[in-house]
């Protein structure tokens, strides 16, 4: 970098030499981005940021404090004071593992250079998930919105289908799609949750926000807050309507059988084949599809083209033999609609976010850390694409694609009704274990929508 861009990094200068390590979840085109967000940090600093992006974050970070990987309690002291065996800082997906590693006792509070920055760029909602027992541990980096579904506007014009307003809108053209094609060489749903020791979590992502969609954030803030049991009437509803809706014969591409062996790649490049019309994921999957997809708006116009990751190391670790190589057909246009909701005005989205913890203390570690939760950071990263952010310094218009600008908009406007992903929060027992299997077993058929939901909630930690 020149010394006119290195004055940037002014502030996080002094500790050149010094190396500090991130693990985090991020893998494929997410590593490439997010390795690229800090190259010119370390260029200008002479910090070098060590990335290891993994499948199996949180079975590497429980193992690594020494907690007891059932119960995820009691780190031995020996791992407090001793972590060469955890990262300097890890990235973690959802805000209940950010609570289990706290409870190990091994993340250290965030510094209040660090704090002062998050408070800067983000509303108290996002912050006060990362708080635990009135101590900040976990600070919000990166955000997406939940409540989209993925198509092709070439493919809905070609066949004269429109966009839903509504879940009723939804039901409708989910029954033209498949009546449209009774041989099924084309499905109106993708559909793919197979993802090593996180399988399931698309289907809870579905869950939350048919819940959300249909019954409105009232019904879904008394659900994920647990004053009401995990299979309350209302959540065995939505789930009755998302099997319905997705998986029903001939409604999903593969059939119903085939979700938890399909993952989540396999089924983006379901969608740009046109096997099948829907997919319903975040606004950060626009980094998963194949290489070539081009993301544009409703209109099929500003394009953005997916390029494929480098070969590091940690851009590769998420690519199975399935996914790699894969390429879109030319030209392969997709965008997304907001889920559409019961009621046409609703202002309700599903979000979910990343969080940065640290393990270690020292004065190079801090200067990642600040810079990772600086508005510079945030914009460097929302350019490069494939993320959105509730941080307030960012302009939209700095993501590249129409979907990503879009999502940025919606997550830090005071008139959207942000509703954190339930299962990311609920116990780990619960939301990223008991669910995830009970919700799989579902969609093979093997479980009803209230024995599903049921297994969750026989998972819920009781009172001592």
């Amino acid at each position: 970098a020149s010394a006119t861009g290195c004055a940037a990094y002014q502030a996080y200068q002094g500790h050149k030499g010094a190396t500090v390590t991130i693990s985090s979840g991020l893998t494929g085109t997410e590593a490439e981005r997010f390795e690229a967000s800090v190259a010119e940090f370390e260029s200008c600093t002479g910090i070098n940021v060590e990335h290891a992006g993994t499948t199996e974050l949180r079975s590497q970070l429980l193992n690594g404090s020494g907690a007891n990987l059932s119960t995820s309690a009691g780190a031995s002291p020996s791992s407090q004071d001793n972590p060469e065996n955890l990262p300097d800082l890890a990235i973690v997906p959802q805000p209940a593992m950010v609570a289990e590693l706290v409870d190990t006792g091994v993340v250290h509070p965030l510094p209040n250079s660090v704090n002062s920055n998050v408070e800067a760029g983000w509303d108290r909602h996002w912050i006060q998930v990362g708080i635990h027992a009135s101590v900040p541990y976990g600070a919000p980096l990166m955000a997406s919105v939940k409540s989209l579904v993925w198509y092709s506007p070439d493919a809905f014009k070609k066949a004269g289908y429109e966009v839903p307003d509504t879940w009723a809108e939804l039901e409708a053209l989910t029954n033209k799609v498949r009546a449209d094609h009774p041989d099924g060489s084309v499905t109106p749903w993708c559909v793919g949750a197979a993802d090593g020791e996180s399988t399931g979590w698309v289907l809870t992502d579905w869950l939350e926000d048919a819940l959300l969609s249909t019954q409105g954030p009232g019904v879904y803030e008394t659900w994920a807050s647990h004053r009401v049991p995990v299979d309350s009437s209302n959540a065995v509803e939505a789930l009755t309507a998302v099997n319905s809706l997705v998986l029903d014969d001939g409604h999903v591409a593969g059939g119903r059988g085939s979700v938890i062996s399909r993952t989540p790649v396999q089924a983006g490049a379901d969608l740009t084949k046109g096997s099948c019309l829907m997919l319903h994921a975040s606004s950060s999957f626009e980094s998963r599809f194949p290489e070539g997809t081009v993301i544009t708006d409703a209109d099929g116009a500003n394009p953005v083209t997916v390029q494929t990751p480098r070969p590091t190391a940690s851009a590769t670790a998420g690519a199975t033999a399935s996914s790699k190589g894969t390429t879109a057909p030319a030209g392969t246009k997709v965008s997304a609609f907001l889920t559409p909701a019961a009621d046409r005005g609703s202002d309700s989205v599903l979000v979910g976010t990343d969080y940065l913890v640290a393990f270690t203390r020292s004065d190079a570690v801090t200067a990642v850390m600040e810079y990772l939760t600086s508005h510079e950071w945030a914009r460097t990263r929302a350019a490069l694409g494939g993320v959105a952010t509730a941080n307030q310094g960012v302009d939209p218009d700095l993501a590249p694609s129409d979907v990503g600008r879009r999502a940025t908009r919606l997550l830090q406007s005071r008139q959207t009704t942000v509703e954190m992903d339930a299962s990311d929060s609920m116990p780990v027992s619960v939301g990223s274990s008991a669910m995830w299997l009970g919700l799989s077993r579902w969609s093979t058929g093997a479980m009803t929508p209230k024995e599903a939901l049921k297994q969750a909630e026989s998972a819920w930690p009781k009172q001592k």
